[in-house]
């Protein structure tokens, strides 16, 4: 059976029961209204029976407070008592009334008390029989179509998410294929050349100085002179920071040092100080060309910038995707077990795989 049909046969079928429902509640209301009216004449006339004569004077004031407020529990409890449902909310609450206040009561009004103990068990008696009738006649309460209808708008919202997620990862591919563009443009790319020369020529320079303090570290550690001295012979780059107080070093050590060792010194006194000028002038020109570069670059920076907000909506479509799948799963396990109750109640099998 096709799920419309089986909907449409639960409707009918739930109509049909709320009627029968109805003409069972009707029923039981107006003997309800009839036994309350017994109850009532029960009542008054506990409160109006007159005590037996010569009764204990002290029983007899316990027995008439029961009384009184057994009496008056009764009443409050019959104004509260309007149809079928409210009798089985006071039920309970008769009940306790009857076994807390009775049992004094009787000792003295046995006939009375019993007369109401008899309305009482009539009253629950029916009420059960009128819950087994509306039991056995309703169906269970179904929400298929809602559901239904919830599943086709998270179905619809995922397919959505799906599609933007799609178009952006598009135009970030699109994104990306502009900066690589503004990458290759020829201003960019004569500048990356310079800087690559830049970079050949400053490394040869360092390179140079490094040979030669390499080749003098080993006097100046057996010198054993401490301070400058030793922090250039551990590590060569002292020289390209403080060129002017490693070339007055070497000026005063320069008798000391024979062969490569002497040469080495000779050449670093000679050459160090604009070798290192030459170096930082590269640096200040590599500085000027980054900037440049970053100038021509800006576009892309920007476009740069436009990729990381659409990645982070990705992100956010992607933590929504993960949540309307669960709500999906949920949602198609709830449809799955109406189905079956729905099934169970038509005697029929339903497809429904195709929703």
């Amino acid at each position: 059976m096709r799920m419309e049909d089986a909907l449409r046969k639960y409707r009918l079928k739930l109509e049909e029961s709320q009627k029968e429902a109805l003409k069972i509640r009707n029923t039981y209301q107006k003997w309800l209204s009839k036994k309350k009216k017994e109850l009532k004449k029960a009542v008054e006339k506990l409160e109006k029976a007159k005590p037996p004569k010569n009764v204990d004077e002290t029983l007899l004031k316990l027995v008439e407070a029961a009384r009184r407020a057994y009496v008056s529990a009764f009443k409050r409890a019959l104004e509260g008592i309007r149809d079928i449902e409210d009798l089985g909310k006071r039920l309970p609450e008769l009940a306790k009334v009857h076994v807390d206040y009775g049992k004094h009561v009787i000792i003295l009004f046995e006939k009375e008390v019993r007369a109401i103990n008899s309305i009482l068990k009539e009253m629950d008696e029916a009420y059960r029989e009128y819950l087994q009738e509306t039991q056995k006649r309703s169906l269970p309460k179904l929400e298929i179509e809602k559901k239904i209808r919830e599943l086709k708008t998270v179905q619809e919202n995922l397919s959505s998410i799906s599609s933007e997620i799609e178009s952006l990862l598009e135009e970030i591919t699109l994104k990306r294929k502009e900066i690589e563009q503004e990458r290759q443009k020829p201003e960019v790319k004569g500048i990356e050349e310079q800087l690559e020369n830049i970079t050949t020529k400053k490394r040869k320079l360092e390179r140079e100085v490094r040979s030669n303090v390499s080749k003098i570290q080993k006097t100046l550690k057996r010198l054993r002179m401490g301070g400058l001295a030793d922090q250039l012979a551990r590590d060569s780059s002292v020289a390209l920071e403080r060129p002017e107080e490693v070339i007055s070093l070497l000026q005063t050590l320069k008798p000391r040092f024979g062969g490569k060792a002497l040469k080495s010194a000779e050449w670093l006194i000679e050459n160090l100080e604009s070798t290192v000028s030459e170096i930082r002038e590269l640096d200040r020109k590599s500085q000027e060309l980054e900037s440049a570069k970053e100038k021509e670059l800006s576009r892309a920076e920007h476009i740069e910038s436009e990729i990381s907000s659409l990645e982070r909506r990705i992100k956010e479509l992607k933590n929504e995707k993960k949540k309307l799948e669960k709500l999906r799963t949920r949602l198609e396990e709830e449809i799955q077990k109406e189905v079956r109750l729905l099934e169970k109640v038509l005697g029929e099998e339903i497809e429904w795989d195709n929703i």
